[in-house]
Order: C-alpha cells, then sequence, then structure tokens
C-alpha cells in the first residue's frame, strides 16, 4: 500500500514540474516576443505569430533552435528589425540593377517585399514549401503579393529543377537562399548538388546569397561547398547577430574589395534612397575568408548538418 502510494506521489510530482516548465517556457516566450496572437500546426512547422506594440514575430517551434523566423513593425514596415534583412541586400552590390530575383523561403515575406518596394519594375518569385506560411505572411506581416512579386508554393530544391527543364531555362540575377525550419536550413538545401542546380538558373554575371550563421563549424562546411560549386566565396559577417551571407558571385559577376562595396554602396544609398545603413552593410564584407580544412564537403550522401551545428568554431 506504502509503495503505490509513494509511487502516485511521485507521478503527482513529475506531473506538476512538467506542467511548471511548459508554463514557464510559454511565459518566457510570451515575455519575449509579447503575446501569442496565431498559432497552427502545418505539415511543416509549428507556426507561433506574437505580438509586442506593433512589432510582430514569426517563430516556429518554442523551443527552436533558430530563435524565430522573422520579425516585423507593422507601423514602420521600412525598418529593419533583424540584421541578416539588411545584410542580404549586398547581393545588390555585385549586381545593382537586377530584373529578376528568386527568393528560397517566405517566412515573414520582408525580403521579397523590400526588393519590391525598391525596385517595382524587377521580377520577383519567392519559393515557399509550406502553404500555411502565405496567408500568416499576409494577415500579420503586411505581406502582398504584385504582378511582379510571385509566391510559388513548391519545395525550393523541385521548383529549381522544373525551372532547369523549361527551354530556355530562365536565368536569375540575384538568387537568396533564405530557408528555414526550426531546427536551421533544411539539409538537402545546402550540399553541393543543390547548389549546382541553383547554378543552372543563375545569370552568368549574377549573384547566389546565403543567409547562414557563423558560430560553429557548419558555416566552414556551408562556405566549402560554396567554394567547391562555384569556385569563389566572399562573406558579410554580422555585427549585431551571428548572422552571415555568404556571396557567390557567377562566372562573370567580380569578387569585391571592402572599398569597391563601400563605392558601390554609396551610389545605391543615393539612387534609391535606402531607410537603411548600405554603408554599413559594405564595410561588414570580408572578401578572404577562408573555411576550416578539416571540414569537408556538404552532399545529398553526406550532410552531419545537426553534428556540425552543435561543434564551435575555433
Amino acid at each position: 500500500m506504502e509503495s503505490r502510494m509513494r509511487k502516485v506521489i511521485l507521478i503527482f510530482v513529475f506531473c506538476v514540474a512538467a506542467f511548471c516548465q511548459l508554463l514557464f517556457v510559454s511565459v518566457a516566450a510570451a515575455h519575449e516576443f509579447g503575446q501569442l496572437i496565431y498559432q497552427k500546426d502545418s505539415l511543416y512547422h509549428r507556426i507561433f505569430v506574437y505580438k509586442l506594440g506593433p512589432v510582430v514575430t514569426l517563430q516556429f517551434g518554442r523551443r527552436a533552435a533558430v530563435n524565430f523566423q522573422s520579425q516585423v513593425n507593422v507601423r514602420d514596415l521600412r525598418q529593419h528589425m533583424v540584421e541578416y534583412t539588411k545584410l542580404a541586400f549586398c547581393g545588390l552590390l555585385y549586381k545593382p540593377q537586377p530584373q529578376k530575383i528568386l527568393v528560397v523561403g517566405l517566412g515573414g515575406g520582408v525580403l521579397p517585399r523590400e526588393m519590391h518596394y525598391y525596385f517595382p519594375a524587377l521580377d520577383i518569385d519567392v519559393v515557399e514549401i509550406d502553404p500555411e506560411i502565405l496567408p500568416v505572411a499576409r494577415q500579420f506581416f503586411s505581406f502582398r503579393e504584385a504582378d511582379k512579386l510571385k509566391v510559388h508554393i513548391a519545395d525550393g530544391r523541385m521548383f529549381i529543377k522544373k525551372q532547369l527543364r523549361r527551354d530556355p531555362v530562365p536565368k536569375y540575377d540575384i538568387i537568396i537562399l533564405d530557408a528555414f525550419n526550426s531546427d536551421y536550413i533544411p539539409f538537402h538545401l545546402m550540399t553541393k548538388e543543390f547548389l549546382e542546380q541553383a547554378k543552372g538558373i543563375l545569370a552568368d554575371d549574377g549573384v547566389v546569397i546565403a543567409n547562414v550563421f557563423y558560430n560553429n563549424r557548419l558555416f566552414d562546411a556551408e562556405l566549402k561547398t560554396f567554394l567547391a560549386v562555384f569556385g569563389r566565396c566572399q562573406v558579410f559577417f554580422g555585427v549585431y547577430s551571428t548572422n552571415a551571407v555568404l556571396v557567390a558571385p557567377g562566372p562573370t559577376s567580380q569578387s569585391l574589395t571592402v572599398k569597391e562595396a563601400v563605392d558601390k554602396a554609396m551610389v545605391l544609398q543615393r539612387r534609391h534612397e535606402l531607410n537603411f545603413d548600405m554603408l554599413m552593410v559594405a564595410n561588414q564584407l570580408r572578401p578572404n575568408i577562408r573555411p576550416d580544412p578539416r571540414v569537408k564537403v556538404l552532399t545529398d550522401d553526406r550532410a552531419p548538418v545537426n553534428w556540425l551545428r552543435t561543434q564551435r568554431r575555433n
């Protein structure tokens, strides 16, 4: 009898502890991002939307390795709430007058929305795998499609494969890789085979850019994979975050020195009246970064993404 009571008490204590832990996580999330205003389980994500004053935050999973996916000030859409969305404009330093852009990953739609705002004549294709994300971006993040801004519900890799089968194959001036789940970039969008496909739809004078994190050894593997496919890769490092943007120029696109990047940034700032400091972005270029020689190229049959993410860089 005493043994049975002891078991009942232990089970009760365990349940209370689990409940308290869940409550703590919920309160912590609410404290950090504000009030939870929307949640839904989709086929690909646990979607959470929080609101704190005018700031709306998109998160995939409450215990996500990636803290959040998107953040917008709905009263000031020109304000970049996170550093990487400004860094992603670095592609314009290599291709200042693009005519066609592909963005893989929608999230709250900040990057395609801002590209469309500053370049209204630009053709922008956005690929998003989760059909539940587009209505969320529309409802909470002030994202709107337009004649020149189209969203395709598809896996990014399959979309690019289909583009490669078209005759003629469409070519993009800038390809922005910004697809994330709650852990990181889906591994099939990081491998040598995938980047070779992306290279196939890139204009010769265009650039492929990728939003990544630089505080672990996966960064070195990503950089090495980009170098294996494109031969060249430059990096813009975040100052206020651990985000970095890899930039792989096409065969006839030039690599940049910091001075050249700054000179081009001054022209872009003046011509398009950018609402953020493009010169600061240019100064975050590190032209000649090399990967740790111990890491290997990521391939479809060898992409130890989760393990490398836990290994800190030296």
